[in-house]
Formats: structure tokens, sequence, C-alpha cells
């Protein structure tokens, strides 16, 4: 444990502390209250109150110190999440990008036309044409910043793009492309082929004559990635303008590939941060930052160059935020889902709870020392000032208490809200993760269906007026070794210009061969004879995925020596399912640790509403969502910016945030005809929805002349009472009637008694009934987790004693006679024997009460009428 300003907090918790501007504006309002518990404890000695403010004030101090650090500890629990989030999602995206490269690299190797045009046999492609096709590839996939074909010294054959290139290219990866059999090279390094020597993303793969084992090697292939292009995309999804976190791309020892701040983090810096740890201090440029770096979770067993996502802010201004602060919860459904143990820890959440129950002792205390105090303490007799200041005192002592209680309360409200309010943005960015890996999902998908289009056997063999066995040989062999790199398919279909299919990459779906594809399908897929085009099923159940929905891509196949005429198409079926799921988990909120959240669940939707996919298994693919359609239509308006709020369905409280698809690169942009929409959507149980409210019964009074029920007790000028709450009644009785307050460590239930009879508990060694109005006040009974209730013993017209659970000690009070009014309706055993109307500065009603009476009515409830029924 570390000292911080006179507190005892986590050693972990020092250097954040002076940050956090909630813990200042706490520990200061908290001093000045510490102030005043000295005092008071000064003055109760003097004047002999019979509290024990000093046990008082140090069971505040001790839990001031757990205040603090609880709260810190929750604020830097929020952030790392937050940092956690955004550097996980960083490397995730790369690695997912850099997947479908390792993808590409190894089918372009085996390209036909490169091969005849490094071979040089008659009829092989001019370099003219090779350029075109290599354009063609970038244009479809434009994550790429050239495309170069080289022979094996390193001599520059094509590539696809303008700038002039040296004659010979001498990075390190052709010579590792020549030599190992791995299947592809990749390489960050500075390369030849980018102006000046810059760094660059390369992936190169051996082209060699044919697919047969032992073939010769004709050259190297090179696809150069965007990178620099690609990160800052990337950032800026991840942050808003005004965002003070730093997000960073990490090699291995800690190098910065890639920042969002190049000023505060050059590219090329080294932090000390491991992503085996939850977070670092660390100090950089003269700045001192919180830094949380993250390694990839992988995909499809990939887990990419080795490199760690970083997401860092500077220390300053770390605590700043507050997204909770605009949030418009109201407070019935800021307590119910505070309550949520799975979303709040257990120190905070049990904070005001031990404030309230500090609290709850020092107003026992008080309350029995003005009880105890003889009648007419205030007057004018000199005998009675010393017992005035007493009482006095007493008041203040209670006063400092609630306020107390209430900072402890406001600093935990305040938090809680802000917690609460990240929770819900949290949601948001889970819907737009998820959106954004299902849109960069797909823009692979629409590229592959138009550029294996494009493969130049399938443009000739389904040109001949008659395929052969042979020919669908040998495009099942082209489309299994298709298939072999790209794992996201579960089949690929080459049919004919009349929707034959005459291939299939999936060696167990051979019976397909010979079968027409759905008609809709082949219109859809041969639409427009051009090499850019490509369409998309509806997500619909389809024999071809085992009667389960998904989305088929394709597109048309045309002929190679005249491209304006269909020869047939190719259709490529998405495994949905598997891939849905993968992005949903992965856009999933998560804590500290990178697990869900308990009661969390994202899920794709259709414009509809319907189910696309869910990571939760109890969701139905096709069922609606039962969300407010305006949520969507916001979304759908908000151009990829997600949307997110508090929602109440069906009893429950969710955190609920959506995001619609807007596409990525060319894919669902200005010039691509396709459109489809499509939302994500992240759900967070927050908890339940209690509608119950404690607005209950108001007895009616009658403006009669003040005095007492005749023959109960006797008129005089002024009335003591003794005062409590009960749900959101202030009641009292008579101050002769009770006889102490108390705290009872327990209350034994009593079997086959009254309803109202709580059990039994101890006073003085002897045992007394506990009773509980609640329930014949109108009011719900109170939860499991409520705190003990204080017990008023009082003393019936029998001498007997009798306790009553009551949920506040209020006072001990009086009263002028011409405030108290005289009930309207009852009878010669009404229980409410007069309403205390409020004072000339304001206040509330209180119901007095016939303690007698009031015990008859809960021990024989035939007896007399309820007052929740007048």
């Amino acid at each position: 444990m570390a000292t911080y300003r006179g507190m005892n907090v986590p050693d972990h918790l020092y250097g954040v502390l002076p940050h956090m501007a909630l813990i200042a504006e706490t520990r200061e309002a908290l001093l000045v209250l510490s102030q005043q518990w000295d005092l008071l404890d000064v003055l109760s000695r003097v004047v002999r109150t019979g509290t024990e403010v000093d046990k008082t004030r140090t069971d505040f101090r001790l839990l001031n110190s757990a205040l603090i650090g609880a709260l810190a500890d929750e604020s830097l629990s929020k952030l790392l999440v937050a940092l956690g989030a955004k550097a996980q999602v960083t490397i995730d995206i790369v690695v997912r990008n850099l997947f479908e490269r390792t993808a590409d690299i190894g089918f372009l190797a085996t390209d036909d036309d490169l091969r005849r045009f490094l071979t040089g046999a008659g009829g092989a492609p001019s370099p003219e044409r090779i350029r075109a096709r290599l354009i063609e590839y970038q244009r479809k996939y434009s994550v790429y910043e050239n495309i170069v074909v080289l022979d094996p010294d390193g001599t520059v054959r094509a590539q696809a793009g303008g700038a002039a290139l040296p004659e010979t290219c001498h990075d390190a990866w052709v010579g590792r492309a020549l030599d190992t059999h791995d299947a592809y090279v990749e390489t960050f390094a500075p390369s030849d082929l980018v102006p000046g020597g810059a760094p660059a993303l390369s992936y190169a793969c051996r082209i060699v004559a044919s697919d047969m084992p032992g073939a010769a090697t004709l050259g190297v292939l090179g696809l150069l990635f965007r990178f620099a292009d690609e990160l800052d995309g990337i950032f800026a999804k991840l942050l808003a303008p005004d965002d003070w976190i730093v997000l960073a791309l990490l090699d291995a020892r800690g190098s910065v590939l890639a920042c969002s701040d190049v000023v505060q983090l050059p590219i090329g810096s080294r932090l000390a941060v491991d992503p085996a740890h939850d977070y670092a201090f660390i100090r950089h440029a003269g700045r001192r930052y919180i830094a949380v770096a993250r390694a990839t979770k992988g995909y499809q067993k990939y887990i990419g160059p080795g490199w760690h996502g970083c997401a860092l802010i500077p220390i300053e201004v770390a605590f700043e935020a507050e997204d909770g602060a605009a949030l418009d919860l109201d407070d019935r459904h800021y307590r119910a889902i505070t309550r949520n143990a799975h979303l709040f820890s257990d120190a905070v959440r049990q904070i005001p709870g031990r404030a309230d129950a500090i609290q709850a002792e020092l107003n026992r205390t008080v309350w029995n020392g003005k009880l105890a105090m003889p009648r007419g303490s205030d007057a004018a007799d000199p005998a009675t000032d010393d017992a005035s200041s007493r009482r006095t005192l007493l008041s203040e002592i209670s006063a400092a208490g609630s306020r107390t209680r209430q900072v402890f309360a406001g600093a935990v409200g305040a938090l809680n809200r802000t917690a609460i309010g990240s929770l819900v943005a949290n949601c948001g960015f889970a819907a737009a993760l998820a959106i954004e890996l299902m849109d960069r999902n797909l823009y692979e998908r629409a590229n592959d269906c138009r550029w294996w289009a494009l493969t130049t056997r399938f443009r000739e063999i389904l040109a001949h007026p008659a395929i052969t066995a042979a020919d669908r040989a040998e495009l099942a062999g082209i489309l299994a070794r298709i298939n072999d790199l790209y794992t996201v398919y579960t089949n690929l279909i080459l049919f004919d210009r009349d929707g034959t299919i005459q291939a299939v990459s999936a060696a167990g779906d051979g019976a397909l061969i010979g079968t027409m594809l759905p008609p809709d399908l082949v219109r859809r897929f041969t639409a427009k004879p051009e090499t850019a085009f490509y369409a998309v099923s509806d997500f619909d159940s389809s024999a071809l995925y085992g009667n389960r929905p998904t989305y088929i891509y394709g597109a048309p196949v045309l002929l190679a020596h005249d491209p304006s005429v269909v020869a047939g198409g190719i259709a490529i079926v998405f495994d949905a399912e598997p891939q849905f799921r993968a992005m949903l988990a992965d856009a999933g909120l998560s804590d500290t640790a990178g697990r869900s959240i308990a009661g969390s669940r994202t899920l794709f939707v259709d414009g509809q509403r319907r189910i696309i996919a869910s990571a939760a298994a109890t969701d139905v693919v096709g069922t609606p969502l039962d969300l407010p359609p305006d949520l969507f239509a916001q979304a759908q308006a908000g151009a990829g910016r997600p949307v997110s709020r508090v929602l109440a369905i069906d009893g429950a409280l969710f955190a609920a945030g959506v995001c619609a698809s807007i596409g990525y690169r060319e894919y669902k942009g200005p010039d691509d005809a396709y459109r489809n929409t499509v939302f994500a959507v992240s759900l967070l149980h927050l908890g339940a929805d209690d509608a119950v409210s404690d607005a209950g019964w108001q007895a009616p009074v009658s403006p009669v002349s003040p005095a007492d029920r005749p023959g109960h007790r006797r008129a005089i000028a002024r009335r003591e009472v003794a005062t409590f709450v009960i749900g959101d009644k202030r009641l009292a009785f008579d101050r002769d009637d009770a006889v102490e307050a108390i705290l009872p460590d327990h209350v034994l239930p009593a079997p086959n008694t009254a309803a109202a009879v709580a059990g039994y508990a101890t006073y003085r060694g002897k045992g007394i009934v506990v009773l509980d109005a609640r329930g014949y006040l109108g009011l719900p009974p109170l939860g499991a987790d409520a705190l003990p209730r204080p017990v008023i013993v009082f003393r019936g017209d029998d001498g007997r004693l009798i306790g009553l659970a009551v949920d506040v000690l209020d006072d001990i009070m009086d009263v002028d006679a011409d405030r108290i009014a005289r009930p309207g309706i009852g009878d010669d055993r009404q229980i409410v024997t007069g309403v205390v109307r409020p004072a000339a500065g304001g206040g509330e009603m209180i119901m007095l009460l016939d303690a007698e009476a009031l015990a008859r009515a809960l021990l024989f409830p035939t007896s007399a009428p309820s007052p929740a029924g007048s």
C-alpha cells in the first residue's frame, strides 16, 4: 500500500491519482468534512451528547481510503478497457487483412499468363498485355501499391504502377522467395521498389513453369501492400478527431511502424511495452503515458508478422473524458443497473452501503440521544439550556453524517454514471467494429469472384462448344487450388452460359456437375459483360450451402477473344456461419483480460431487422430483432457512425449500439452498384427494469380545529413526536410511546404468523415481536440486498414492548399544535391520529400514528382497516 495525501491506496494507483479530477474533488470534500468531524468530536465531549462521534469519525475515515481506492481503480480499469480494445482492434484488423494477402500471392503466382510471359515462348503475352492484366488486378484489389514481376536475378519485367523503377530489384525477399519452399515470403523492410527506399510490406512467391513438382523457376511475383494508407484508414476509424489516444503498430522489438500521431510518436521510436502485461507507464520524449499493447488473436491460424497493436494516452489528460456525462438515464434505471454485480466491482458497489450503515448507526444514536432528553428541552427555562445545546449539537452531528454520506453517494454515483456511459459507448464501438470486419471481409469476396472470372483457362474452356471430361477435371483442379488458398468458401462453382454447372471445387459436391444453377442466380451473375461487374445473392437459405442461409457471390466469365460476350460465370459460396460468428466474437465486448463480458451479444441484422448471424447460440437466424426502428434509422443516417443508448425491453435494461454498413474502399462505394442494408448490433444486459414505484398512499386531511382526537390525549400547545420513514412516507409516534431505536443483529423469522410480523428480536435481554408495516402501507417488500433496518421499540397500552422495523430514523421534534390536522375519515380505532402540515419554510407532511392501534392492526389484520385502502 502507498500513502496518498494521508490515505492508504494500492501501490499501482499512486502514479495516476494526481490526474483524476473526480478523485481530487472528492478528496477535497472529504477533507472539509474530516475537519468538521474533528470539531464535532471535541464539542461532543464537552457537551456530553452520549453519541460515539469518535467511532463515527474513524469509520468514515477508513471508508475514505476505500472510496478513493475504489474510484481510482474503476477509473483506471475503464481507461484500460478502452485502450485495450483499440490496441486489439488495430492489430487484429491488420492481421485479417494480411491473411488475405497471403492467399492472393499464392494464387496470382500460378497465373498462366504470367508463366507464358516469363517463358517467352511463341504466343506469349506482350509486356503491355501483362501490364494491363496487373492493372486489372490492382483495380480489384486496391490494397496494393504495386504489383511487380521479376526475373530470378531481380530484373523488373513488368509492374502495375506507373512510376519508374530501377532496372534490377535487390530486395532481400527476391532471394528468399527463390530459396524457400514456403507458400510465400512476408517482408517489411526498405525496398528498391519504393521511392527513397522507404520500408514496404511485400509479399513474394516464386513463379514456376507448372504445378508439377520440380517445375523450373521462371521468376518472382511481388505484391507491395498499401501499408501507410491502410493504417491511416484504421486509425481514422478508431479515433475521433479530438481523441487524445495515440494508436501505433509496433514490431516485436517495440519499434513504431505506423502511428496515428507522428508528432508525439515518430516512426522508428521504441516503446517499452509488453503485450503480456495489462498496461505500462512509459516515458517518451519527456512525457508520461499510460500504454497498452496487445498481440493478435490470429485469423485462420495466421498470426501475421509478429507485430503488436498499441494504444497510449498522455497521463495528464487520460482521465479527462467522461463518456457518461451526457447520458440521459433516469434514477430508477440507474439504480437497477448499478445492482448488476457483473458490471460493477464489489468494492465500488459496497461503498454506498457501508456509508449508509455508518449513517444509520449514527442516526440511531442521535435519535436515541434526543429521545432521552427531558420534554421541553428547548424551552426558555435556564435549566434546559444544557439540554438545548445537546439537541443542537446532535442535530449538527446528524447533518454532518448526512453530508458525508452524500459525498460518498455523489462520488460513486458520478463514477457509475460515467461507467454506464462508457458501457453504452462501448456497445457502439463494438457494433462499429463488427460492421467494419464484415465490410472488409466481403470486400475481398467481391474482388475474388471478379478476378477468378478472368482466369484465362476458365475463359478458354467455357468457350468450347462441347466441354469434355478432361476440361471439367482441369477446371476442378484450378478451383480446388484456389479454394485451398481461400478457405472462407465451402465451394467454388463454374457454370456455362446456359447455367449448367461444369465444375466445382468441393470434391464431395460432384453430384452438382451437369445440374442447373438456380436461374435467378444465373441471370444475376451474368447480367453485364463487364470485368468490373459482380453480383450477390440475397441472404437466403440455399441448397448450395446445405439449405442454410448465406451470401453467394458471382461474376460473368467473358470470352477471351471477345470480352463483350458472356461464356458463363463463377459462383462462390461464402461460408457465412463460422465466418460471421468469428467476426462477431472478435468484435464482442470484453474486459481488461480479454474475456467476453457476461450478458453481452453481438449480431448482424438485415434492413428488416432480421437476424443474419449472432454470437449467441440462442438467437435464431431469420427471426426479427425487436429493437426500436428509430435506432436503425439513426444508424442508417449516421454514415458509419454508431448510435448507442439504454433501452428497456421486456422488463430488462440493455445498452445497445447499432452501426450501419457503409462498405470498404470500392465495395459499396459511390461507383459500386451493389447495395445491401446491413446493421451490426451490440447488446449488453444491464439489469432488470424494475418498474415498481414506491409512490403510495397519502392520507386525506381535513382542515378541522387543531386538536387531538377526543379521549385519546389531552390537547397541548406543542406536541413532541418521534419521526421515522417507511418507503416514501414520513410517519411519527407520540414521543412518549417510543422507548429506544435498536439495530438488531438478527431478526428471527416466525412461522404461522401474520404477514406483518417480521419475526422476533431481543431487547435488553428480553424477546420482542418485530412488526413490518410496508405491506400494510401499500409498499412493496424490500429486496434481499437491502441493509438491515432499524427497529423502534415502543410501549403498548398494556406496557408490553413491541418493535417496528422502519427504513430511516428521522428526528425527535416539537410540533406546533396548529400544524396538526385530524384525518377526514376514520373510526374510534383509527390508526392515523393526525397529519402534520409542512411549516412555512416547506417540507413534507407527517402522518401521526397511534402506536397501539398500529400494533393491533398489524398483529390482527381483520380488526382494523388498512391506511393503504383509505
